[in-house]
Parts: C-alpha cells; sequence; structure tokens
C-alpha cells in the first residue's frame, strides 16, 4: 500500500458536497483501502482541501479520476509515489 495526498479545488469539492461517482464497494474493489478528507475545514483552509488516501497503485490512479485530478505535478508526483513504493518491494503486480 501507498499513501498521496491529493489537493482539490475547494470550490468543486463544495459544490458536489464532497460526493464521488463511486460507493465504498467501488473504492474497496478498485483497491482504495482508506481516505482521509477533511470534514471540518471552515472557509479558511484556501484554494484546496487535502484528500489523503491509501491503496494500491491502481487504486490510487482510480480514485486521482473520480477526483477529475488534471494538475500535472500532482500526476507526477503521484507516479513518482508509485515508482518509490514499487522500488521498495511494497507491490506484487499491481501496477
Amino acid at each position: 500500500m501507498a499513501e498521496f495526498t491529493f489537493f482539490v479545488d475547494a470550490d468543486l469539492y463544495q459544490l458536489n458536497g464532497g460526493e464521488l461517482a463511486a460507493d465504498e464497494a467501488d473504492l474497496h474493489a478498485a483497491g482504495v483501502e482508506y481516505v482521509d478528507i477533511p470534514t471540518e475545514y471552515g472557509t479558511d483552509l484556501g484554494s484546496r482541501i487535502p484528500v489523503r488516501v491509501t491503496g494500491t497503485p491502481k487504486g490510487l490512479r482510480f480514485y486521482a479520476r473520480l477526483l477529475g485530478v488534471r494538475d500535472s505535478v500532482q500526476l507526477e508526483e503521484l507516479e513518482r509515489v508509485l515508482a518509490a513504493a514499487d522500488a521498495r518491494g511494497e507491490w506484487l503486480s499491481d501496477l
């Protein structure tokens, strides 16, 4: 498993009420183990909300698509985190 923190546009997050187009069973089937989304961030968090996700490479990429992450810097960092976890031998064949 690896952990990655996505930074999601706060306005879009609030507009959608924090809801995703997947339920808990979908997330687990895709390889997402745990999601930590702040519930009481108020209006003082700025323009981005941190969403911490733990899962397999497939699960983290799935979650990135659910969030609609298009920021190339975040996507590159996600791939670096996954490559580092792979180098440590944390995956069997889930890349």
